[in-house]
Formats: C-alpha cells, structure tokens, sequence
C-alpha cells in the first residue's frame, strides 16, 4: 500500500492519478479473477495467502510507471513486470515465511505474469498470468471503448490474422487495427493454463461478444 499511495502523491495531473486509480481497481479485479480459478481448480494444493499475494502484488511496479504518463512499456521505456518483481525481491516481508508464502514463486509470477509466453513449471506463475487476463477480459467492452480512437477500423493486418489462425497469441507490434486488436484478445486463450479460466471466457459470454466484434467489421475468422 505504501507504493500505491506514495505514487498517488506524486502525481502531479488529474489523468496520472485516475490511472493509479484505475490500476488500483484492475488489481482488485485480478485477485478476485485469482480466487474464482483455484476455488474450482481443486486438484492443485493452493496456498490461499500466496494466491492473493501474487494477484495482489503482480502489477505493483505499474504504480511509479503510473508517474511516467503512460502503461507503456515501450513508450516508458519502464519494463513494468521486471521493475515489479525487483521490488517484492528487494522488500523484507516478514509475514511470507509465517503463512507459507514462498517469495522465490512471488518474484516469478510478477516477473512473468505480461510476458508473451512462460516457458516456466511455477505454478502461482501460470495462475497470474491467467488471472490477469481474466480479468483483463472481463472488462473489454469498456476498454475498447477507451481504445478505439487508438485504432483504425481498415480491416486486418496479415500478421494477426496469420498468428491468430494458426493458434497463438498476436505480438504488440502486429496490432495496428480494431480487428487487430480483438484476434489479439481472442488469442489469449490459446495460452491459458486452467480449465477454468476457459470456462469462464466462454460461459460469460467474453469470447461471443469478441466474435461478434469481429464479424461486424467484416473479417471472417
């Protein structure tokens, strides 16, 4: 917490601190996304602390990029995860070893939870980053709406349709239009970890709505 309110005190516009808002609001939003996937993974002996110390603290290094003016990494010049996994693995947190929390997997899972693959065995890793885009996804209709002055609505580029046809996810920089942008949401399920994760993408009606998107700009997929 003293992270998050030392940068809302730095900031020094409006939008920096709606964006340390918005930030706080996506992080509550993971660790509940975190709690709904192990609640129905019961195969797997969940530690509840570490679950939501890894939801919790997996964008903690967006706070000070916050103060940059941007969440990107590119623009910012500001590697959110790396910064972000530094900071648990330099703090002192005495109340890990006294719930069982293993710090070694925290480090990991917020190091790892944007990165464009894992090739990692880290279990809590694997639910970050599955939990992150859960909840990422959950809110796309509201996100697109603040994007889509971002992107032009000519089409889709031969890359992400490539990339989401043969099953992976679409990189950053083959993101140049609406379409585009949708495959790449799409195509995050080709990298979930839990069976409830993609329970959750197609019972709440996420991925319909992504379709319907996309067939209204006139790409078949």
């Amino acid at each position: 917490m003293e992270v998050v309110f030392c940068a809302y005190g730095k900031a020094e516009t409006d939008l920096i601190k709606r964006m340390i808002l918005v930030k706080i609001i996506h992080t509550r939003e993971v660790v509940m996304a975190g709690i709904d996937i192990t609640s129905f993974e019961k195969g797997l002996d969940w530690n509840d602390y570490q679950v939501g110390t890894v939801c919790l603290l997996h964008d903690i290094g967006r706070f000070d990029q916050a103060l940059l003016g941007s969440f990107s990494d590119i623009k910012t010049g500001f590697d959110h995860a790396l910064m972000g996994s530094e900071m648990v693995k330099n703090h002192e947190f005495m109340e890990f070893e006294v719930v069982g929390i293993n710090k070694k997997s925290v480090v990991e899972s917020v190091r790892h939870h944007s990165a464009f693959s894992y090739q990692g065995d880290d279990v809590y890793a694997k639910l970050t980053r599955d939990a992150d885009k859960l909840a990422l996804l959950r809110t796309m209709p509201e996100i697109l709406a603040v994007k889509v002055e971002e992107y032009s609505n000519n089409g889709v580029t031969e890359e992400a349709l490539r990339a989401y046809k043969a099953g992976t996810m679409v990189r950053n920089e083959d993101i140049n239009t609406k379409a585009d942008l949708l495959l790449a949401w799409l195509g995050w399920e080709s990298d979930f970890n839990f069976s409830k994760t993609e329970s959750c993408f197609v019972s709440e009606g996420i991925k319909e709505w992504m379709m319907g998107e996309v067939a209204l700009l006139g790409v078949m997929v």
